[in-house]
């Protein structure tokens, strides 16, 4: 899946285009779950492909936890479903698109040979903390 993902001129993930195109977009998946059912596995199908490196185990099984959890600790309507996970989703996104920057920052810093530097703290996690 993320083969296919579009990208940005520096090579990075279009992370706005994989989100919010209009007709392939994840938030625009998300909409088109006519059921709680169809939406929780939909959104497993979304973290698992965000989440998708060796290394990622621990928060894909944290985030599939707190989206399990709002199923069922949560409120039952579809509406307020949707309206929590496009919530979530946009906080990846957003992360997500910061982590892109300051890697192209930092890949062109190598260019210029100046010092590298680190990317700040990364806690992917936040975004569930916010919720």
């Amino acid at each position: 899946m993320k083969d296919k993902w579009p990208t940005l001129p520096n090579g990075s993930v279009d992370w706005a285009s994989v989100f919010q195109h209009p007709e392939n977009g994840l938030m625009a998946n998300i909409e088109r779950a006519d059921s709680t059912e169809k939406l929780q596995a939909c959104m497993h199908v979304i973290v698992s492909a965000l989440f998708s490196r060796d290394s990622d185990a621990d928060v894909r099984r944290s985030f599939l936890a707190s989206i399990d959890e709002l199923f069922t600790r949560g409120s039952k309507k579809l509406v307020s479903q949707k309206a929590k996970i496009n919530l979530l989703l946009s906080r990846i996104m957003y992360d997500r698109e910061e982590r892109a920057h300051l890697y192209a920052q930092q890949q062109a810093n190598k260019k210029d040979d100046k010092p590298e530097q680190r990317l700040k703290e990364d806690d992917p996690l936040q975004v569930l903390k916010e919720i």
